[in-house]
C-alpha cells in the first residue's frame, strides 16, 4: 500500500483548523431556545377616537429610554373589540424578551399613516402600576421562568391629546447641564400640586430635546380642547431618583372673563379644535391691551441643584 507522504508545512493551518472548528462547535447553539416572554391584559377604557391607529404594548431596560431602539413592543394590539365609554375592552397580548429587568411597560397609540418613531413615546394611553400607585411599576423575569403573566395596563382613550395647539419657544438660563436625560413639556388646565393634578394635563412631549445646541427650541404642542392655565418644562439628571423631575421652567396664563354676568369663572383660557391657544393681556377692567399665540418659556438650570 502506498503510503501518503507528510507535509510538515501543512501541519500547522490543519491544526488551527482543527482548534476553531474544536471551538466553534463549542459555542454553536445546537437547538435554538425560546425566548421567555411576558403577557397581560390591556383593559381599554372610552371611546376611541377616529384619529387613533394602532396601539402597542412596549417595555424598556431603562427609563428614560434615549432612543426608539431601546424599546421593545408588540405587534399591534388586536382593535376590532366595540371601545364602548361605558364598558371596559380587554385586549390579550404577549411580549417575548431576553431574561433581565425592565423599568417600565406602557401602552402607546399612533395616528393612522404615521410611523412609529421616538416620538411616539409621547403618546401614553397607560402604564403598568402598583395598584393606586401613580409611577411605573417594573417587570422582571428571572431564571428559570419561562412567562412572566399578570403584566397588566390600564389604558384610556381620554388620554389621546390632539385637536388643538400650543406654540411657542424654549429658551434656556443657567449652565446646560451635561447630564440631562430627560426633559419634559406639558400644559395642564390649573397649576399642578399633586401628584394627582399630573394625570389632567392637556398635553405633553416627553422626547425634548436634551442637547444643549437643540436651544433655543421652538416647539408647537398637540393639546386637547379646553382650558389651559399653565405652560411647563421638567427636567431629569442622569443620577437623579428613577422619577424624580425638577421643574425648571413656567408659564401662567390669565384667566378668560366669564362669558356672561355670574357665569362660572374658569382657569385659565380656552382653546378649541383645530386652533392655536392664544393668550389674552388685560387691563384692570379686562379690556383686551394684547394677544400672542407665541409663549416663551424659560427654563432655568440653576432650578435643578
Amino acid at each position: 500500500m502506498k503510503r501518503l507522504k507528510k507535509h510538515p508545512y501543512l501541519i500547522l493551518p490543519i491544526g488551527l483548523f482543527i482548534i476553531l472548528m474544536a471551538i466553534y462547535s463549542c459555542e454553536m447553539d445546537h437547538g435554538l431556545e425560546a425566548l421567555p416572554s411576558i403577557k397581560g391584559h390591556a383593559y381599554i377604557k372610552g371611546i376611541r377616537p377616529e384619529v387613533a391607529g394602532e396601539l402597542i404594548v412596549v417595555v424598556a431596560p431603562d427609563f428614560p429610554p434615549k432612543k426608539w431602539t431601546d424599546i421593545i413592543r408588540t405587534p399591534p394590539l388586536d382593535m376590532s373589540g366595540d371601545f364602548d365609554k361605558v364598558k371596559t375592552d380587554t385586549v390579550e397580548w404577549e411580549l417575548p424578551l431576553p431574561r433581565g429587568t425592565y423599568d417600565v411597560a406602557a401602552i402607546l397609540w399612533k395616528k393612522h399613516g404615521e410611523d412609529w418613531s421616538f416620538e411616539s413615546v409621547s403618546n401614553l394611553l397607560g402604564v403598568h402600576t402598583e395598584p393606586n400607585l401613580f409611577k411605573p411599576k417594573s417587570v422582571t423575569i428571572p431564571p428559570g421562568v419561562d412567562c412572566v403573566d399578570g403584566i397588566n395596563i390600564k389604558a384610556d382613550f381620554r388620554f389621546i391629546r390632539y385637536g388643538a395647539f400650543v406654540k411657542g419657544k424654549i429658551i434656556v438660563k443657567g449652565e446646560f447641564r451635561d447630564d440631562t436625560i430627560m426633559m419634559i413639556l406639558a400644559a395642564f388646565p390649573m397649576k399642578p400640586e399633586t401628584v394627582i393634578d399630573y394625570l389632567f394635563a392637556m398635553g405633553w412631549d416627553l422626547t425634548v430635546p436634551t442637547s444643549k445646541n437643540s436651544y433655543p427650541l421652538g416647539f408647537t404642542l398637540d393639546v386637547s380642547e379646553g382650558y389651559i392655565k399653565y405652560i411647563a418644562v421638567f427636567w431629569k439628571g442622569e443620577h437623579s431618583a428613577p422619577y424624580d423631575f425638577k421643574k425648571i421652567g413656567e408659564y401662567m396664563l390669565q384667566d378668560d372673563p366669564p362669558p356672561w354676568p355670574g357665569a362660572p369663572r374658569h382657569e385659565g383660557i380656552w382653546v378649541s379644535e383645530g386652533d392655536t391657544l392664544v393668550d389674552k393681556f388685560r387691563d384692570n377692567q379686562g379690556n383686551v391691551t394684547s394677544a400672542s399665540d407665541f409663549f416663551e418659556i424659560v427654563a432655568d438650570f440653576d432650578r435643578t441643584y
